[in-house]
């Protein structure tokens, strides 16, 4: 995969290219059949997903009937608990808006928590322009930034990568652009993680600006909820003293129940990750777009 959605050969072009990829074919596949596994056995474990499928539905429909409203009142929540918010209309303005607030603290390096609405911006591409290196820390996107690739999947972007794939690309990759990959790494997934983790953590400590999406805002509370399973959300979140959080208004939801709820639902729906919450950080940007 190339990293352009612009000039793109049409779908049936490039699925016939595609399908022509053994390779390709067998990791999508098996990771396919994995995700799915792992779902439909926490499913089996909750007599009551249909119910909160359901819950989830009409909260997100009574959202949508009443977002104005939630919005403001999500706003003043968040500006009282000392959060600053700033609304675009467009992808353009949001990356205008989020260039800006880094240009003020100085800094010319972020790290960044996977976010599909960033990536549908352009966010990285934006901020790349500015002269700001933004540091992916989801592993997979870790991953596809260091090679150059793009997302296949809203839950597994690198699913169309075997473990041999992303031990080259980190061998090949990581020391342009920080601490190498270790000497004799293999493609067992803890030997990648582990990798990863050494790459990152030097990131993580020095970083003064984090960005971040979100699953839900708290209307009530002014709260920021993002649902993550490695640790590095919370690390973007927490360790940077300028955090970012680029969301778009229909991720907004009246109140923490509201919230548990349908992150009860997401999490069963994408196995094995958890819920986090952070407010009251110093900048919030609130963009256009689904969350």
């Amino acid at each position: 995969m190339s990293k352009s959605f612009v000039g793109w050969p049409p779908f049936p072009q490039a699925a016939r290219r595609s399908t022509r990829d053994e390779q390709l074919r067998a990791n999508v596949h098996r990771a396919t059949h994995t995700i799915r596994g792992k779902r439909d056995k926490l499913v089996d474990e909750r007599p009551d997903w249909q119910r909160l499928r359901d819950s989830a539905a009409a909260i997100k429909d009574t959202v949508l009937h009443h977002l104005d409203s939630y919005l403001v009142q999500f706003e003043e929540a968040a500006e009282r608990a000392g959060a600053v918010v700033h609304w675009a209309v467009d992808a353009e303005e949001a990356n205008l808006i989020v260039a800006e607030l880094v240009r003020r603290t100085g800094e010319r390096e972020i790290v960044k928590a996977k976010s599909m609405l960033t990536e549908e911006i352009g966010l990285d591409d934006a901020l790349t322009a500015a002269g700001i290196d933004t540091r992916e820390t989801d592993l997979a996107e870790i991953i596809l930034q260091l090679g150059d690739d793009l997302p296949s999947h809203i839950v597994v972007p690198s699913m169309h990568l075997n473990r041999g794939q992303i031990r080259d690309i980190f061998v090949r990759e990581m020391g342009k652009h920080g601490r190498p990959a270790p000497a004799g790494l293999t493609d067992d997934p803890n030997d990648l993680a582990d990798a990863a983790r050494l790459h990152l953590r030097e990131k993580f400590l020095r970083a003064r600006v984090g960005i971040t999406g979100a699953n839900f805002l708290i209307a009530e509370t002014g709260t920021v909820v993002m649902v993550e399973s490695e640790g590095n959300g919370r690390m973007c979140l927490t360790l940077p003293e300028t955090l970012i959080s680029v969301v778009g208004g229909p991720g907004c939801t009246p109140g923490t129940g509201r919230a548990n709820s349908t992150s009860c639902w997401s999490t069963t729906a994408a196995p094995g990750r958890w819920a986090i919450g952070s407010g009251g950080r110093r900048c919030a940007a609130s963009g256009a777009g689904p969350a």
